[in-house]
């Protein structure tokens, strides 16, 4: 049994106050209650712009079209007229590539010798009829209309193509049955009618010139 000394003794309890726990201190993590937040690495990406969809094409025609669009009204002159007219020249200026320029009253003879006179312009000639005989009936003092265009070929003059709307007034006497999609669509409002007239025009437009693939715009 080995006894250790008074100056041995101090140096072990030194020791073990001091320097092992230090020891244990360098070997061992320290810990807390509450861990430290993991560091997020901060990142410059913008989560919506990669998420968002890039822009779909869309169809436009393959050239621009200029059209000269005259009216031939009733001689009743319906306020209904104006307005089917005003929202036909509207609804085709929307569509890009075409730009419509009225050119007021028109009759069929003058629209046939301004497209002979034109290089380029397509001439739209936009006539209005009372739809007095429905079903049948006679109808007097009837405001309905048959809303028909026509459109005639520049330098030539020639008729090219033709559609029709049947305009009925709100309230009127509705005889007309719609035999739609097969048969001459009925609008019950001129906004309706003038846009109708104005989308069928489009279409024929379409085939005669082509469409084309364009970006829309960001």
């Amino acid at each position: 049994m080995y006894r250790i000394g008074s100056n041995s003794l101090q140096l072990t309890r030194w020791f073990a106050a001091v320097l092992l726990p230090m020891l244990i201190a360098s070997h061992v993590p320290a810990q807390s209650g509450r861990r430290a937040p993991k560091t997020i690495p901060s990142s410059n990406t913008n989560p919506t712009s990669e998420t968002s969809e890039a822009p779909k094409p869309v169809t436009v025609l393959a050239k621009n079209v200029k059209l000269i669009i005259g009216q031939q009204p009733t001689s009743k002159r319906f306020a209904a007229e104006a307005s089917i007219f005003a929202s036909f020249i509207k609804r085709l200026n929307e569509y890009a590539g075409i730009r419509g320029t009225s050119v007021g009253d028109l009759r069929r003879n003058d629209a046939v010798r301004r497209a002979r006179a034109e290089t380029e312009a397509l001439v739209v000639l936009m006539q209005f009829d009372i739809d007095s005989y429905q079903e049948g009936t006679i109808l007097l003092n009837s405001r309905d209309l048959i809303v028909e265009y026509v459109v005639f070929a520049p330098q030539t003059g020639k008729e090219k193509t033709k559609g029709k709307v049947y305009y009925q007034e709100v309230g009127g006497g509705r005889l007309r049955k719609s035999e739609w999609p097969t048969g001459t669509p009925i609008r019950i409002t001129t906004e309706a009618a003038g846009i109708e007239a104005a989308e069928q025009l489009y279409a024929w437009i379409a085939v005669l010139v082509g469409l084309k693939l364009a970006r829309r715009p960001e």
